[in-house]
């Protein structure tokens, strides 16, 4: 990556099968949504893309939830000012899964994202 460019960088999410996690806009304020925050690093955060939800009814609720595989994707800037070099951005990624039954503990995840800046 150059000084003053951007590039966008795609995070695989894989759900265990019969789990499912709320998405980054649930229709309740009540559970916790995904959310991917990146706090280290060289590189501005321009955007944070999540997929389109699907919508599951659990008990007589609506919810709008992620299955299976899929990806969140962030633009990334590069500073003109950025040094050359090898470094990292470093992220989280905060979720709840849950079955149809029950949710289990809110769980934080550690993203290593290596850079390198020509």
């Amino acid at each position: 990556m150059k000084p003053g460019g951007s590039i966008i960088q795609t995070l695989k999410v894989v759900v265990q099968p019969g789990f499912h996690v709320n998405s980054d806009k649930p229709k309740d304020e009540f559970v916790i949504p995904l959310k991917l925050t990146w706090s280290g690093g060289p590189l501005e955060v321009k955007s944070i893309s999540y997929p389109k939800p699907e919508e599951i009814q659990v008990g007589g609720a609506a919810l709008t939830v992620f299955t299976g595989t899929f990806n969140i994707q962030t633009e990334f800037k590069a500073p003109e000012h950025v040094q050359p070099g090898t470094t990292a951005m470093v992220g989280k990624l905060h979720y709840q899964a849950c079955n149809n039954q029950m949710c289990y503990r809110p769980a934080i995840v550690d993203v290593r994202l290596p850079v390198a800046i020509e």
